[in-house]
């Protein structure tokens, strides 16, 4: 059964961003084609640099079920398990589910970053809490 659902899409909110992203994926690239005269170097700095911050700016589906939590956004899809996850972190804008029972740098990797934005911040927390061990700290 789906506890909850939303689509996270900051860029939508945050139009000013929006040209700041552009504004420096156009200068980085420019400066890249113009030191190094070559547009194939200029194409991957702009995909790395697109990619950097593709939460911004790629819509990000969240779904919250009986079975867990999945996220999907472009062609990627992560999903966990209730039953994996040992701690929650709730912030202003954001929860990280991760499956370490102490913070670590690796729970960006094996952990999930839950953006609100889109979503009903309140409900989605206090299902978060009901359903990962160790609650919000």
């Amino acid at each position: 059964m789906v506890l909850a659902q939303w689509t996270a899409h900051p860029a939508r909110r945050r139009p000013r961003d929006v040209a700041l992203v552009a504004a420096v994926v156009l200068l980085s690239t420019g400066a890249v084609v113009a030191w190094l005269q070559s547009l194939v170097f200029a194409a991957i700095a702009a995909g790395l640099l697109l990619g950097s911050v593709a939460p911004f700016w790629l819509p990000t589906r969240y779904r919250l079920t009986d079975a867990g939590i999945e996220q999907r956004r472009g062609l990627g899809r992560r999903a966990r398990r209730w039953s994996e996850l040992r701690r929650l972190a709730v912030g202003r804008d954001a929860a990280l589910v991760s499956p370490l029972a102490r913070p670590s740098w690796l729970d960006r990797y094996r952990g999930l970053v839950v953006l609100f934005d889109g979503g009903d911040r309140d409900a989605i927390v206090r299902i978060l809490q009901e359903r990962v061990g160790g609650g919000a700290r």
